[in-house]
């Protein structure tokens, strides 16, 4: 004689049997899953740790950008431009005594192969210690009138400038690789 079983107690049976567990394709779906979603968070802060160490280097060229301006700004504007061009003879306390056209950027490095070894450049409308307002330097917004005397001419006028373009230009050799930050203003002593 065949026992039977209660049909209450089958079915609790049955609806036991069917919650016992994780079946193995769910608990490889949620490893998965969990996979996934540990590497997008690891993506997510490598990439962010990679763009504030980024914003960081721009910050610092910015800043020293500016306290290149500011610096020129507090010059006797008759000499900025004999202090802060490439030229050392012209320098008005004598040769090689003015800061020049190169600055050092705390917590930058220069480029490969820069120059004087120094990210910071400060660029003028001249190569040499003539200031010529008929030059064709659009960047400068050259040809100009610079001692403001209604006339463009032909003349050198480093020494009655009254307005001087000035592209201050920071490269430095950064964890991405190059990069470059300008800053263009005009001085003027109106």
């Amino acid at each position: 004689m065949q026992q039977q079983i209660p049909a209450r107690r089958a079915r609790r049976h049955r609806l036991h049997r069917g919650r016992a567990g994780f079946t193995l394709i769910e608990l490889l779906t949620a490893v998965t899953v969990l996979v996934f979603g540990i590497g997008a968070l690891v993506t997510i802060v490598a990439t962010t740790a990679a763009a504030n160490r980024l914003n960081h280097e721009t910050a610092l060229a910015l800043s020293a950008a500016q306290g290149a301006i500011e610096r020129m700004r507090g010059e006797e504007f008759s000499e900025v431009f004999a202090r802060y061009n490439a030229d050392e003879d012209d320098d008005p306390d004598g040769k090689a005594t003015a800061p020049g056209a190169g600055f050092a950027v705390p917590g930058l490095a220069a480029q490969p192969g820069d120059a004087d070894g120094l990210p910071g450049e400060i660029v003028l409308p001249a190569d040499g210690p003539e200031l010529w307002e008929d030059e064709d330097l659009l960047l400068f917004g050259l040809p100009r009138d610079l001692n403001l005397d209604g006339f463009v001419d032909g003349l050198d006028h480093s020494g009655d400038y009254r307005v001087l373009p000035v592209l201050v230009r920071v490269r430095w050799l950064g964890r991405t690789g190059p990069r470059q930050l300008e800053l263009m203003t005009s001085l003027a002593d109106l």
